[in-house]
């Protein structure tokens, strides 16, 4: 009876020390658990502040827009020592390249005569000036930010005497391809018949010129502008010019 009865005496502690045991187990997981869990609020909570810390304060608008205008502007400027002995090579490269385009599919194969060249020459002869630069200081109204409105405030600017006005822009040099990279296409061309239009000085602070970025008050300090090849340096690229024109009359005709 005996034996039985410490056989079951050792049983029973069997058991109550597994059960102990499994006890431990799953305090030990709950507390495991709990400290990931701890971690892991600590971790996002950590995470969160220093976003919070870290947030930068954007300028106004207009600022941006200045800013963005003169870092572009000045990119320019420091870039155009290095490109001004490339100008004439790629405004060359440029023109054959258009005139190679335009008369791909030509198959006109007369010759123009004197006076058909001449006046063809006259015509379109601006086409094939040189690069001009322009070093001039502005006041740029953005699109951006006034949308319709640019043109009237760009007005009310000009009708506000210079000496309550702000500062305008830096200076800024760009020559005929920078200006419409910049401004787009034929703004270049706008400014050049604005220093046409003055023929004892260079304009400054006249009425708004218009770009795809915005309205422009613009005081030129010095203008370069671009010579007109003679007629007969460029006769090869006009009679192909005046093929191709020529051509395409006669297709719109038919």
């Amino acid at each position: 009876m005996k034996p039985l009865n410490q056989k079951y005496k050792s049983l029973c502690l069997s058991n109550s020390v597994q059960k102990l045991r499994r006890q431990q187990c799953i305090i030990f997981t709950v507390l495991l658990l709990s400290a990931v869990s701890y971690s892991w609020i600590q971790f996002l909570y950590s995470s969160e502040k220093k976003w919070d810390e870290g947030i930068i304060q954007l300028p106004n608008t207009e600022k941006l827009q200045l800013y963005i205008d003169e870092k572009i502007t000045s990119k320019y400027t420091i870039d155009q020592p290095l490109n001004n002995d490339l100008d004439d090579i790629i405004d060359d490269q440029a023109m054959q390249l258009k005139l190679s385009g335009l008369t791909k599919n030509v198959t006109l194969s007369r010759e123009p005569n004197d006076q058909e060249l001449n006046d063809f020459y006259t015509q379109y002869k601006e086409q094939y000036r040189e690069s001009s630069t322009f070093h001039f200081t502005q006041y740029l109204v953005s699109n951006i930010q006034y949308g319709g409105q640019a043109m009237n405030i760009a007005q009310k600017i000009l009708d506000t005497p210079p000496a309550n006005r702000d500062k305008p822009s830096k200076l800024i040099n760009l020559n005929t391809v920078q200006v419409d990279q910049l401004y787009g296409v034929g703004f270049s061309k706008k400014l050049l018949n604005k220093v046409n239009q003055e023929r004892i000085s260079l304009p400054c602070w006249t009425g708004p010129i218009t770009s795809k970025v915005g309205a422009h008050l613009i005081c030129f300090k010095k203008v370069s502008i671009g010579a007109i090849p003679e007629m007969a340096s460029i006769k090869p690229q006009l009679v192909n010019h005046w093929r191709y024109e020529t051509a395409k009359k006669d297709t719109m005709r038919q």
